[in-house]
């Protein structure tokens, strides 16, 4: 969850940079990384992924019924969505028409080796039309069904949400970072589609190992923090009151867990609300240029140039009364296998519908 910031800052580099031409126009309307389409059939490798090179293990964490090496295989149950049907339009609402379900991950190197998987799911619906925005947190120990969507060899039933993301990319047969966070990315997708009937037009998945140093480079973030707080194992407290946080404060504050999972998704609320209101200071835009040839490598999503820039034109242009940060309800859970959080399908399917993010 402490990726949520880096989401909107990503947005505003890439779309501020748009609008100030560092880039060629046919380049501008090509999508940055690969669709989520099905991965085609796989030949099976022996080497090891990059990314995973230096793990001390590669055996997965969850449920499993074979021992035998790790194949990602593609899935014909349930397909990803074909990111050609995201309407587009220069028309209506900061040049896009429609709404897109822009599915958003994040995790660092670290806590990949700790098989922590996706540290941030959530789905964002940028509604063009009617102008807002809708944020719907995940839990990352939601724990889900993923019979069928390609985990094969071994195979895996069910595991926790944010577990899912690490085992597409510990199955991957790519060697590039950012080409694993895609697989990883696809198979999070799989099973939002699977369990949840929740469709995925575009995504933006974050390595945020740099997001400390990311912060920094913006002059710290004005916030107010209604409660003080510390993270277990880590001498730093911070205070209740409004203060500047540099980037390991708020990775701190972002990371705590001396509550619940539920308490950090609404504090990493307060951190997108504090980088937004941030990142619209003209100070900060001279520093563009610069802050994304050092953190392109970060960010790999499907949405082009183009695209960026629209979404970023309709975050910075609708009021806050607009955007809509919700997720699952601790009422709507119960504790389940392997700490994971069993959850009512009813009140999460209805309310994602009631949202608009189910059509």
């Amino acid at each position: 969850m402490k990726a949520v910031p880096v989401i909107f800052f990503a947005i505003l580099v890439f779309g501020i940079l748009a609008f100030l031409g560092w880039i060629g126009f046919s380049f501008y309307q090509q999508g940055q990384g690969p669709a989520l389409e099905a991965t085609t059939k796989p030949v099976f490798s022996t080497r090891t992924p990059k990314a995973f090179a230096n793990s001390s293990t590669l055996v997965p964490s969850t449920v499993v019924r074979s021992l035998t090496p790790t194949v990602l295989v593609e899935s014909k149950s349930n397909p990803v969505p074909d990111k050609k049907s995201t309407p587009v339009s220069a028309e209506v609402g900061c040049g896009e028409s429609g709404a897109w379900n822009i599915l958003i991950l994040g995790s660092d190197y670290s806590e990949m080796l700790g098989k922590k998987g996706s540290d941030l799911t959530r789905m964002l619906r940028a509604d063009f039309d009617n102008k807002r925005v809708i944020i719907f947190a995940f839990p990352r120990d939601l724990w889900v069904d993923t019979d069928g969507i390609g985990f094969e060899n071994p195979q895996i039933y069910a595991a926790r949400l944010g577990t899912v993301y690490y085992e597409g990319r510990l199955r991957s047969l790519q060697f590039a970072e950012l080409d694993t966070m895609v697989d990883g990315t696809r198979m999070t997708s799989r099973v939002l589609s699977k369990d949840f009937s929740l469709n995925t037009d575009h995504y933006i998945t974050l390595d945020l190992s740099d997001l400390g140093s990311m912060i920094d480079a913006i002059g710290g973030l004005p916030i107010f923090i209604p409660k003080k707080i510390s993270y277990p194992g880590n001498e730093i407290v911070i205070n209740e009151g409004q203060q500047i946080l540099d980037g390991l404060h708020v990775m701190t504050y972002a990371r705590a867990l001396p509550d619940s999972d539920f308490d950090r998704i609404s504090r990493n609320d307060l951190i997108l609300e504090a980088l937004r209101k941030k990142i619209l200071d003209p100070t900060v835009y001279i520093k563009i240029p610069e802050l994304y040839k050092k953190y392109k490598k970060n960010v790999a999503t499907d949405l082009s140039l183009e695209q960026i820039t629209h979404l970023a034109c309709l975050i910075k242009n609708i009021p806050t009364a607009s955007i809509i940060m919700e997720g699952v309800k601790p009422e709507w859970t119960t504790r389940g296998p392997q700490n994971s959080l069993l959850w009512s399908k009813p009140d999460v399917v209805n309310r994602l519908r009631e949202l608009g993010l189910i059509q």
